[in-house]
């Protein structure tokens, strides 16, 4: 028992350091390839099918919702590996004292329901360009 915790108290002594980043659900970025022609264009069709507003401004693209009190701002990151949305801000307007706290599982339940919209759009470009493939 003792060596048990020995043992553990040295893997916490020497892992501790370490940092690791863990990604939210919503935060992994969805793949994008060669598949879309025009991202901006199937970025917007996504995230208004669910109450969002898509905007761009510059090199950046953003996407904002207002709906049932809450206004939660994200960007839409073009990495490497895809698309990924990060969250911004999230709040509530227009609300009482008791009632203005922001419910993080209503928030990370939508911005999920958003990367499975893009996500999805990006399905179906993938399957329209095999279907074109075996047609010609």
């Amino acid at each position: 028992m003792k060596n048990r915790v020995l043992g553990m108290l040295l893997a916490l002594i020497f892992v501790s350091p370490l940092q690791v980043k863990a990604l939210h659900i919503y935060q992994d970025p969805i793949p994008v390839g060669d598949y879309v022609a025009d991202l901006d264009n199937m970025l917007d069709k996504a995230v208004a099918r669910n109450h969002w507003f898509f905007e761009r401004q510059g090199d950046k693209r953003f996407a904002r919702l207002d709906y049932k009190g809450y206004k939660i701002n994200v960007a839409l990151l073009e990495t490497p590996e895809g698309i990924a949305v990060s969250l911004i801000d999230a709040n509530r307007d227009g609300c009482g004292k008791s009632q203005c706290e922001v419910d993080m599982n209503r928030v990370t339940g939508w911005l999920v329901k958003l990367r499975r919209t893009i996500a999805y759009d990006l399905t179906l470009a993938v399957r329209d360009d095999a279907l074109r493939r075996t047609l010609d």
